[in-house]
């Protein structure tokens, strides 16, 4: 298909699309404040059908001991509780405080929101917005992979990135009603439209919404990347910011400001079947064309002759019989393929020339773990082949685009590799890789509150290496992917793999030699070696969302410390409310298991691949991560 004709399809979208589920969003525009109306109708409903009428005291009495000594009050109730008001300033002041004595919980910083000067002056760098639909059904590590592929995708267009200006939080750690005092709370299946929560108790279909600021230090990512929430987008143009829909898509007509126009790439254009999409297939002629004007000579002496044409020959038909019906092939078994062509089949060199004279090219992108990609970590840079006609460059297609604003349809997140394309040269994979480790990352209140738990589990190991293990209960239950079906099972088998780390530990500790992960601009951290390993006997720290009373009592009483046994009141004060979000706990959890000196964790969960990464960045060494 022609560029113009793609931009012909484009041009007059559809109703706004929720991913790709279905929604009763999808033919009606609501505007932010008709849909709260409704969540607050929905909140009156609940409290009556489970709290009754006339108990406006019940959140105050049901307020467990431990956060009635930190969170601030008035307790909103029933009624107001439900619609979820705002936090505010009159919030902070709690009971038994004085002017001489510090609130309990300090206020959360406001959404750090740029001014609309400040908007103007960072659009005018680009050539304007990128946008997409996210889908804010997910939670927050997948959320963040989408986030990172946007950012490639933006910034390979000169475009300023346009994020939702919240996400939304899954679970509160002390009832629905507490956290719905702080923040908003909504039903999970009206704010995204989704049906996969409907047959859930009616506890278990709420969200909160959490402010972007909250999960991500934006004015770190700021520094280095055009950014901007949807919030700041309709400020700057002058429209009201209760049109920021609930599900994270962005409405083609809501969203346009007088003379705007906008550009639609199709979910079925993103990457269509039998197509790579990479990020520039022009820099991929450009940089081989560097590379064979400078080693034309050098190598001409080592070279066998060559096939004479893509598509002819034994070895165009063996590289077809061993790609089969996949887009791409992994490398090693293109040394399989070419060892009756070339001299050396570890002479990366003389097999990528090779394969480009056959009509086939080397592409950059990330290992997954167990042959699956639900880590999206890049930290194990790999190599793959494909075709050269089967390659659609980003860059080279959407360059051009003249419109105000470029929209993803859909979702393009899952199945695919780190930054929802493949890379044609090192460069390119190293620039998205650098962007993930070094421009992404948790809050200064989360970082902070992570290194004194790392702190507190040295001082429990009497300053040996502590180790550190996720257990993903919860819906990885219910859906089958759990690593065992039962909590015992599960938590034995963390234990095992934690027992094998405390050798390899052991080890690196004698042979005081350290590596890094292949990561751009990381050095070792040398500290490592500072402390001793651990001992038998030693507990560990275990990130999990189990929340089950027996279950949380099993795993205490075999060794494992939770979060909630490693911060204190006094935290929690200097944190604010957030933390009684699940989800944001989770932050907090997933930056400790960064810091652990060795980490266990299962393949299929996110949370992994964002640990990796988090651990990556501080100079870990591979060999103290293990992800089966």
């Amino acid at each position: 298909m022609s560029f113009r004709a793609l931009r012909s399809r484009s041009s007059s979208p559809s109703p706004i699309p929720l991913n790709t589920k279905p929604s009763r969003y999808s033919t009606t525009r609501r505007s932010y404040l008709s849909f709260f109306g409704t969540a607050a109708a929905a909140g009156v409903l609940f409290h009556l059908l489970f709290f009754g009428i006339g108990r406006s005291e019940f959140v105050q009495q049901q307020v467990p001991t431990a956060v009635r000594e930190w969170m601030p009050l008035p307790i909103k109730s029933g009624y107001e509780a439900c619609s979820a008001a705002p936090y505010t300033d009159d919030y902070a002041t709690t009971v038994g405080s004085s002017a001489s004595e510090p609130a309990l919980v300090p206020k959360i910083d406001d959404q750090e929101l740029l001014s609309v000067e400040e908007v103007g002056l960072l659009v005018s760098k680009t050539k304007g917005y990128l946008a997409r639909d996210y889908s804010l059904g997910l939670g927050w590590n997948n959320m963040r992979y989408i986030i990172e592929s946007a950012l490639i995708q933006a910034t390979l267009l000169n475009r300023t990135l346009v994020l939702p200006s919240f996400v939304y939080a899954r679970s509160c750690e002390f009832g629905i009603d507490v956290c719905a005092s702080f923040t908003t709370m909504v039903n999970r299946g009206d704010a995204i439209g989704w049906g996969e929560w409907r047959d859930l108790p009616m506890e278990k279909q709420m969200g909160w919404r959490v402010p972007m600021s909250m999960m991500l230090d934006l004015p770190h990512l700021r520094s280095q990347y055009n950014v901007i929430l949807v919030d700041e987008y309709l400020r700057f143009h002058n429209m009201d910011t209760g049109k920021e829909w609930s599900n994270g898509a962005w409405h083609r007509n809501d969203y346009l400001a007088p003379n705007m126009t906008i550009f639609v790439v199709k979910n079925e254009e993103y990457d269509p079947e039998g197509m790579v999409r990479v990020d520039s297939r022009n820099a991929m002629f450009m940089a081989h064309k560097h590379h064979h004007d400078h080693s034309h000579e050098h190598n001409a002496a080592e070279r066998r002759t060559m096939p004479e044409a893509p598509g002819k020959g034994q070895f165009q038909n063996q590289l077809k019989a061993m790609l089969g019906d996949e887009l791409v092939m992994d490398w090693n078994k293109a040394q399989v393929a070419v060892a009756d062509f070339v001299n050396n089949t570890r002479n990366t060199e003389e097999i990528e020339e090779l394969l480009w004279a056959n009509g086939w090219a080397t592409l950059h992108t990330f290992s997954g773990a167990l042959g699956m990609d639900y880590l999206k970590s890049v930290v194990q840079p790999i190599r793959q082949l494909t075709p050269i006609n089967r390659i659609h460059g980003w860059l080279d297609e959407y360059s051009s685009v003249t419109d105000d604003i470029l929209v993803i349809e859909g979702e393009i997140h899952l199945n695919r590799k780190p930054g929802g394309m493949r890379f044609t040269t090192i460069k390119g994979r190293d620039d998205f890789a650098r962007g993930v480790v070094w421009g992404l990352r948790p809050t200064q209140r989360v970082r902070d509150l992570a290194a004194k738990v790392h702190d507190r589990l040295l001082d429990r190991m009497d300053g040996r290496m502590w180790m550190a293990g996720h257990m993903r209960r919860g819906d990885f239950v219910t859906t089958g992917w759990a690593m065992e079906n039962t909590i015992e099972a599960h938590f034995q088998r963390i234990k095992g793999r934690l027992a094998m780390g405390r050798g390899v530990l052991e080890r690196i500790h004698r042979e005081r030699t350290l590596k890094t992960y292949d990561v751009p601009d990381v050095e070792v951290d040398e500290k490592q070696l500072l402390h001793n390993p651990p001992i038998p006997s030693d507990p560990f720290f275990l990130a999990t969302d189990e929340r089950s009373p027996e279950g949380l009592k099993h795993v205490r009483d075999h060794g494992a410390l939770l979060i909630s046994d490693l911060i204190t009141t006094e935290d929690r004060r200097e944190f604010g409310w957030g933390i009684m979000l699940t989800d944001v706990l989770a932050l907090v959890e997933q930056s400790v298991l960064a810091r652990s000196y060795y980490f266990y964790a299962h393949a299929m969960s996110s949370v992994a691949g964002g640990a990796v990464n988090l651990r990556a960045v501080r100079g870990a060494d591979p060999r103290t991560a293990l992800v089966d």
